[in-house]
């Protein structure tokens, strides 16, 4: 019913591949948050499970176990925002394509691993530096993930499982989501651009788009089932950035440290449906959410997308529900003249957030 809804239903479209993008981004290397204070930035995310690698009066850099020379940048300022996210490409004649696509220069990267980088926006200005060449750091002891005993499979016999109660260990960056109020476009542009494609998308009961999870295309070789998730939205933000841990306890013992520093907790432990992962978030102290994930889907380019009804039941497997302040739909005096904005603009797109947000609001469990 869906797939004929998104083939012929009114105002629906398929979200399909790029024939040909610029470039194809192969990892996501890091996000960039401006704070006004470093130290409690610092300390947040050092509880969170992130390892300082470098600091200065202005700026913070950390990063995780992986080989990724660092995956968080916070700079100084006055107002805590989103500055951008950092991609990597496989060739430098990548950049050179990119550089010359849209005029802009080549540069040296001025962060932990170096190498070059080209500075874009994407259509809602928001900043996506590529880069090439970084160098790669050593990756850091980890510990491995922690075997389960099962009625047909025993794995310890004479032992015990004590985990230690400390911060996770953050293994990598593994996802963002960006709102914005022009979804069409903005999936567009990481798709044509960088080569993204889609693995899941959530769409109206009409069979509309209005978010899509997308992977980098790495073809043969398995990648995450997302780790960019574009969704419409009433302004262009960043709702949250996830981060892989080891596995099911390390997620819970994150809970626990995050619990004891008393953080302000968003939502979890609980299972999401599309990409699978054992999820839970954590805000950061300006209200940034921040995720623990653990055991998600891998895909390799040859899986096709999923198109699925976009409700608040479709977020999660099992878990507690969905907090009613977990998605920010608050009409703030900016949020509503980007409404108004719309509404003269775009009539069909302010159709599209209005029905996101009656989506999400919807009870998910009735038992409950």
């Amino acid at each position: 019913m869906l797939q004929s809804l998104i083939k012929t239903g009114p105002g629906s479209i398929e979200l399909p591949r790029s024939p040909a993008p610029i470039v194809k981004a192969n990892d996501l290397l890091y996000v960039h948050f401006e704070r006004p204070d470093l130290g409690k930035q610092e300390q947040y995310l050092r509880d969170f499970g992130l390892i300082v690698v470098a600091r200065t009066d202005k700026e913070l850099f950390l990063r995780g176990t992986g080989s990724r020379p660092y995956v968080y940048r916070v700079t100084q300022g006055r107002h805590p925002r989103f500055l951008g996210l950092g991609l990597s490409v496989a060739r430098s004649e990548d950049l050179q394509k990119l550089a010359k696509t849209f005029g802009r220069p080549i540069e040296t990267a001025d962060g932990p691993g170096g190498g070059s980088l080209v500075r874009l926006r994407d259509p809602e200005s928001v900043e996506v530096d590529v880069l090439h060449g970084v160098a790669p750091s050593d990756a850091l002891p980890t510990r491995p993930a922690i075997p389960h005993n099962a009625p047909s499979q025993v794995v310890r016999v004479n032992d015990t499982q004590r985990p230690a109660l400390e911060p996770p260990q953050v293994t990598k960056l593994g996802h963002l989501v960006i709102e914005t109020p022009d979804f069409d476009k903005s999936a567009r542009w990481y798709m044509d651009t960088l080569g993204f494609i889609p693995s899941d998308v959530m769409c109206l009961p009409d069979g509309t788009p209005v978010g899509a999870f997308m992977r980098l295309d790495r073809g043969d070789e398995p990648t995450d089932h997302h780790t960019l998730f574009v969704a419409t939205g009433l302004e262009s933000k960043v709702d949250h950035v996830a981060f892989e841990v080891v596995d099911l306890d390390a997620v819970e013992m994150g809970q626990q440290v995050m619990m004891a520093r008393r953080y302000r907790h968003a939502w979890g432990v609980g299972r999401h449906l599309l990409g699978s992962q054992i999820f839970d978030y954590w805000r950061d102290p300006w209200g940034q959410k921040h995720e623990h994930y653990a055991d998600g889907d891998l895909f390799d380019a040859k899986q096709p997308a999923g198109y699925h009804i976009l409700d608040r039941a479709g977020l999660y497997q099992w878990g507690p529900d969905l907090p009613d302040d977990f998605i920010d739909s608050r009409l703030t005096p900016r949020r509503l003249l980007t409404v108004l904005k719309t509404a003269v603009r775009d009539r069909a797109r302010l159709r599209k957030m209005l029905a996101l947000k009656e989506s999400v609001a919807k009870p998910a469990r009735p038992w409950r």
